[in-house]
């Protein structure tokens, strides 16, 4: 996938992860299913780039793969969302550090 066609759906899955939150504190109904949307994004992008790296270091690949691991975090969030439990926020707040330190680790 290239660099471009990445970010744009890096966006949009960001995009519908932060207004799902937001609605789900509005409770609207539709929350659970708009943050899904974007956990699955997230989820299938942190897989395309752990699966389709090439020859890299073994640092790279470990971070990689930290991010991917992270990632499903976020489908957890997703289901306590459906179960209608406060954990969300939290598998949500440790997907969140997760990810800031790794956007300080990468390169």
């Amino acid at each position: 996938m290239n660099k471009k066609l990445s970010q744009l759906f890096y966006l949009a899955a960001s995009s519908f992860a932060v207004f799902g939150a937001v609605a789900h504190f509005l409770e609207h109904f539709y929350a659970p299913y708009l943050f899904s949307v974007g956990a699955a994004m997230f989820i299938i992008i942190q897989a395309i780039h752990v699966f389709t790296m090439p020859d890299t270091s073994m640092r790279e690949m470990r971070l990689a793969r930290i991010g991917l691991f992270s990632s499903l975090l976020l489908g957890l969030s997703a289901y306590f969302m459906f179960t209608n439990s406060n954990l969300w926020v939290i598998a949500l707040l440790i997907y969140a550090l997760t990810s800031f330190f790794l956007s300080y680790r990468g390169e």
